[in-house]
């Protein structure tokens, strides 16, 4: 999480003093947008526990065409979308079926305990919106994204259970990083909406595709909720 947020803040000065060199119609043409939303996970297995808080952000640059002098425009462009899922599952292949199978890990590996676990997915995203942004600096809008998977790994500290060794009584713990998780979806969509005033506004996404291929995983998807910065 303190990853996360120096990574904003510092993209946000960064665009911010970006912003104050540019000329006036192109800072009213170009816009970047940076999130800081919370994943809540729909479909996730009753034996599954997941963690409430499961951080995210996205950076994206859009371009705006202004419908002719009303307050009223459409922008599209790209971004980099990621996000996360805080559980106790362990993630494994089914070899009978080749699906993904998400257990606890406590199921799997019995007494063993852990720090952090998670699966961490990142999109490239190509956004467009319907906005409205007022005299008075109110900025609303409604849209949708796409996206295709650049990235996907699991990552796990805690109990080495390799061995079977408890974390109390191991000098270190296991920290494992395994990349490209099986049956993930490579391509994602859904709705988006922001609600605001200048810089700080409400922003929300709705997931109208699963985590996993169909049929081939849990059939799990987020719906995010969190803050834009819009520096300009």
């Amino acid at each position: 999480m303190k990853k996360t947020v120096i990574i904003v803040c510092l993209a946000f000065l960064t665009f911010q003093g970006f912003s104050q060199n540019i000329d006036e119609s192109t800072r009213k043409k170009f816009s970047i947008v940076v999130d800081i939303f919370n994943d809540f996970w729909v479909g996730v297995p009753d034996s599954i526990n997941n963690r409430f808080f499961n951080q995210g952000t996205n950076i994206s640059g859009l371009y705006d065409y202004r419908i002719g002098k009303s307050n009223y425009s459409f922008a599209f462009g790209a971004g980099i979308g990621a996000h996360n899922f805080f559980s106790n599952a362990f993630v494994y292949t089914d070899t009978a079926t080749n699906n993904t199978v998400l257990r606890p890990i406590s199921s799997v590996y019995p007494g063993t305990g852990y720090n952090k676990n998670k699966i961490s997915f990142t999109y490239l995203d190509i956004p467009i919106e319907f906005r409205l942004r007022t005299k008075k600096e109110i900025r609303a809008s409604v849209g949708f994204k796409f996206g295709f998977l650049i990235d996907s790994h699991t990552k796990y500290k805690g109990d080495n259970y390799l061995n079977n060794t408890p974390l109390y009584l191991a000098k270190d713990d296991l920290k494992i990083k395994v990349k490209d998780v099986r049956n993930i979806e490579t391509f994602r969509y859904g709705v988006t909406a922001r609600f605001g005033w200048k810089y700080l506004n409400i922003t929300g996404f709705y997931s109208l595709t699963d985590l996993f291929k169909k049929g081939e995983g849990t059939e799990m998807y987020p719906i995010s909720v969190g803050i834009s910065l819009m520096p300009f």
